[in-house]
């Protein structure tokens, strides 16, 4: 019902809500509840694809998730409180006609922020079925208090979209970004994109899509941005190979069954076509067909811990293997004692040792000191160690 937005937001306006301080109550009541339609939907989707899997490990991951979640819950309601209510932040900007075409923007404090911002364009992460803008609050918050403008895309989910609609929605975003940044004090030639686990498989794939696209293939019409315009791509606790990947993602929850589903398109599982890792490898195999795309991707930088059980980091290795046979630069940087969520939730939170944002800042304003690892503590030490046992992540 939220949804019908025209009609509630005209109602709420004009007969509960005459005057204008009134109407802006309205307004902001309606994108609330525009928010947690969202959420219930992606909770109510994930549940029945779940149920009818063969097995029930998913029961125990979703409880554990509910575990997870409570103990960090005083964390999370500082965040969403900051999301909701701060002015730094303009939620559900529309970058494209499609459902879910919708960019959060973070901005840094200040009345009149500088113009000529570095940018970080952010993918989140979700298991490609519950990816949401919004669960790059807490990184948006965080790094914009750096100075960086920062941009949260959201793209449709499994089942609303597969594979192919949601790289579609990923490059439409980019190609938004780099167009009209600079209509918010952003710098459209220092813009970094990051990709969190699932946002980190698709942000290079469209890295990759976009690169074949602009050097091998001809073009009807204008392509809306070239990855050449990218600065560096950060890919975070990826998922670089899936066809190496599905076994493992099977045995954590994600069944076959689900994963194909997901990965497949026009009715056809792909998981090689869809695998980064895969279509750099052809880079090496064929230079001399691909030495123009391979000019023009940018530096890559993966970030990875070493302790991460949903997805191991000798993948991001072996990526990183691959990207330097093929001749694009890149950096590997694992982290002991780090899992898949903790660069992104449980650092933050403690507010020191965020190697996320600090290796963002290190790439995007390597001459700056920073002030990340002094910010304020969002959850006492005990239950954020408490809710590192029983993550299932």
């Amino acid at each position: 019902v939220a949804m019908k937005h025209r009609y509630i937001r005209k109602f709420l306006h004009f007969v509960l809500f005459p005057n204008r301080l009134a109407k802006y109550f309205a307004g902001f009541t309606h994108m609330l509840m525009t928010e947690i339609y969202v959420v219930l939907r992606l909770f109510l989707e994930l549940s029945g694809h779940m149920a009818v899997l063969p097995g029930k490990k998913w029961v125990v991951m979703f409880f554990r998730l509910l575990v997870y979640s409570a103990l960090l819950m005083p964390g999370f309601v500082q965040v969403a409180v900051f999301y909701f209510f701060s002015s730094r932040v303009k939620r559900s900007i529309v970058y494209g006609p499609n459902p879910r075409n919708r960019l959060d923007l973070y901005l840094p404090p200040g009345r009149d922020a500088p113009r000529n911002l570095p940018v970080t364009i952010f993918v989140t992460g979700g298991a490609w079925i519950i990816g949401y803008k919004a669960w790059g609050s807490l990184f948006g918050k965080v790094l914009s208090k750096e100075g960086v403008l920062v941009v949260s895309l959201d793209y449709r989910n499994f089942p609303q979209g597969r594979i192919k609609e949601m790289l579609e929605d990923v490059d439409r975003g980019i190609g938004w970004v780099v167009n009209n940044i600079h209509r918010y004090g952003g710098d459209p030639t220092n813009i970094c994109l990051v990709g969190q686990s699932a946002g980190a498989h698709l942000s290079s794939l469209a890295l990759i899509e976009c690169a074949e696209k602009t050097q091998l293939r001809s073009q009807s019409k204008a392509v809306a941005w070239n990855p050449q315009q990218i600065k560096s791509f950060i890919g975070v606790s990826g998922a670089y190979d899936m066809s190496r990947l599905s076994n493992h993602l099977n045995s954590r929850g994600l069944h076959l069954q689900l994963l194909n589903a997901i990965m497949s398109i026009n009715g056809r599982t792909c998981l090689e076509d869809i695998s980064p890792t895969s279509r750099i490898f052809n880079y090496v195999e064929d230079p001399s067909k691909y030495q123009n795309v391979v000019d023009c991707l940018p530096p890559i930088v993966l970030l990875h811990g070493k302790d991460d059980s949903s997805i191991p980091y000798q993948h991001a290795e072996e990526f990183g293997h691959v990207l330097e046979r093929a001749g694009i630069p890149v950096e590997r940087i694992f982290y002991e004692g780090e899992t898949h969520t903790t660069p992104l939730i449980e650092n933050p939170m403690r507010g020191a040792g965020d190697k996320l944002s600090e290796g963002v800042l290190n790439v995007i304003k390597p001459e700056t000191a920073s002030n990340i690892n002094k910010n304020r503590r969002l959850v006492p030490e005990i239950l954020i160690r408490l809710a590192l046992k029983v993550s299932p992540f």
